[in-house]
């Protein structure tokens, strides 16, 4: 039950979302972890000064740095897939949470929650993440889930279910996405005009 809880505070945007492992504390060994396949982390970027995180899941590994990505360790420590980082912003410029789960696929989906841009105005945002067929760790859905300006937050959320989520954005405008096999990744619907 405290992972459970744990698990919500971590990531209170997204939910339908069964993680099997979550990390919200950053560590600077994380950069140094990364550094053999990402590069060094950029010491001009202040996200750089959080370190990075860190799960285990099964027989594998996530690392996740803001500047330098997203990397899946096997259990031999070799790469079985990665993602660029972020470009950084601002002041505020910090990785929030890294998980991975099941999300209503059947694959699992790593998760990586994000804040960008400066203390006036800044965006978190969450990536979710695939292990694709040719090393890429692809991402299936990015989108806002909390806006500040100034003293205002405006908070989304993102609602997992079985093939396909449901994204209401800090505006307040909802959308359903289903997952496309061909694709790999999450694709809007169109509403269907004059529904009452």
């Amino acid at each position: 039950m405290l992972f459970v809880l744990s698990t919500l505070a971590a990531l209170p945007w997204l939910s339908g979302y069964e993680p099997a492992a979550v990390d919200d504390h950053g560590a600077r060994d994380v950069q140094a972890e990364l550094a053999p396949w990402q590069g060094e982390a950029d010491p001009a970027c202040v996200a750089s000064t959080y370190g990075g995180l860190r799960i285990s899941a099964g027989d594998h590994t996530v690392l996740a740095s803001y500047t330098q990505g997203v990397v899946v360790l096997g259990a031999d420590r070799g790469v079985v897939a990665r993602a660029p980082g972020f470009t950084c912003y601002g002041s505020a410029d910090q990785l929030v949470a890294l998980a991975e789960g099941q999300g209503g696929l059947d694959v699992p989906v790593i998760a990586l929650a994000a804040t960008s841009g400066g203390r006036a105005e800044n965006a978190t945002w969450i990536a979710l993440y695939r292990v694709g067929d040719h090393g890429d760790l692809e991402p299936i859905f990015t989108a806002i889930v909390e806006r500040h300006i100034g003293r205002l937050t405006h908070t989304g959320s993102i609602e997992m279910f079985q093939g396909g989520l449901r994204y209401r954005s800090p505006d307040g405008d909802t959308s359903v996405w289903l997952y496309d096999r061909e694709t790999g990744k999450y694709v809007p619907q169109a509403v269907p005009e004059n529904v009452a």
